[in-house]
């Protein structure tokens, strides 16, 4: 019995697959899909043997879901999440939570008024290797948390995906720096960054690559690197088409008493073909038997169990928000070229 119906806003990449993970799933089911290009939005529904519609207010006047998944673009996730919140629907959206504060914190307060649980998806942290890492940290197996490097650099045709509408520091960039907020749960006192400028600058005057650093109240410090400057022939194979290509992603964490890596570059797997190198994604999202695996089916079970049980889930709307808050420190000290306070950021 599929007992949690689900929504979905935005048929795009992660809209399909947060869908196909959630009903692949002996107790839920997608009931409704909605997406502003309506083509998209039926493709969709045809998968999953749901209806369409153009708008979310216009899914919720004639369906009311238990949950609602938002994968819409960064900037639209303010108007799905309070409609959903008003009609009494529970909401995970998408990363980043939103792209101001003032957003975030509407989305925030308008599902605790409503009294609906908000889940914001920061994927890293239902990946195993990650998760091992906080538990070592918790520990207290390395001691003193002195700092943390993460590297994430993505292709350029991510960029060119995007077409320029956001940075990598805001798109990809709020993943690693969750990680350190979850590593090190201080309240970070200043942020400083850097960009370098590129072919992406070139082609759509958003920076190709930054470096950042933040600096905690107790001393410690996080930096971080990240971009989409990696060459288009990085993952331009065509066969096998499952073996989706990934990035250059490492995670590095320095204790008083001992040290944690984690490198992604290659995820276990190595092939070569006709095409070249071939470094398949098998952590995050890859197909298992016909079924979505790995750290989007652990982050969707887990709000769904949040959901029948009455759990808090693990990514808060108010996590959502703190990692926002540095991401918009680090674009604000790479527009004004100084270190920026958080005290600022409001």
């Amino acid at each position: 019995m599929k007992d949690i119906s689900i929504a979905v806003i935005g048929a795009g990449f992660m809209g399909n697959l947060l869908a196909r993970a959630a009903s692949e799933l002996p107790y839920a089911r997608v009931v409704a899909v909605a997406d502003v290009d309506t083509r998209r939005a039926q493709s969709m529904a045809e998968q999953f043997g749901c209806p369409y519609y153009a708008d979310t207010e216009d899914l919720l006047h004639h369906h009311h879901p238990t949950a609602v998944f938002i994968a819409t673009p960064e900037f639209d996730h303010l108007k799905p999440t309070l409609a959903a919140a008003q009609a009494g629907c529970h909401v995970f959206v998408e990363k980043p939570i939103a792209t101001t504060h003032h957003e975030a914190q509407q989305m925030i307060t308008a599902c605790h008024e409503a009294g609906v649980k908000l889940m914001v998806g920061h994927i890293l942290r239902f990946e195993p290797s990650y998760a091992l890492l906080y538990s070592a940290i918790v520990e207290g197996s390395i001691g003193k948390f002195l700092s943390a490097y993460a590297r994430r650099i993505a292709s350029i045709n991510e960029a060119r995906r995007l077409n320029g509408r956001i940075s990598p520091l805001l798109y990809i960039g709020v993943h690693d720096i969750d990680q350190m907020l979850w590593y090190h749960p201080v309240p970070v006192k200043s942020v400083y960054a850097r960009p370098l400028y590129g072919r992406v600058w070139e082609e759509f005057k958003t920076f190709d690559s930054a470096w950042v650093m933040l600096e905690f109240e107790d001393g410690a410090l996080g930096v971080h690197e990240v971009g989409w400057c990696l060459p288009e022939t990085w993952a331009k194979w065509e066969t096998p088409k499952s073996w989706g290509g990934f990035g250059d992603v490492r995670m590095n964490v320095i204790g008083s008493h001992g040290n944690l890596a984690l490198d992604f570059t290659p995820m276990d797997v190595y092939g070569v073909g006709m095409s070249g190198w071939m470094l398949p994604d098998t952590r995050h999202w890859p197909t298992l038997h016909g079924k979505v695996t790995g750290a989007v089916k652990n982050e969707v079970e887990h709000f769904l169990t949040c959901l029948l049980e009455d759990h808090p889930p693990l990514v808060t709307g108010e996590d959502g928000l703190r990692a926002l808050d540095v991401v918009l420190a680090a674009e604000a000290s790479i527009v004004e070229n100084k270190i920026v306070p958080m005290s600022t950021i409001v």
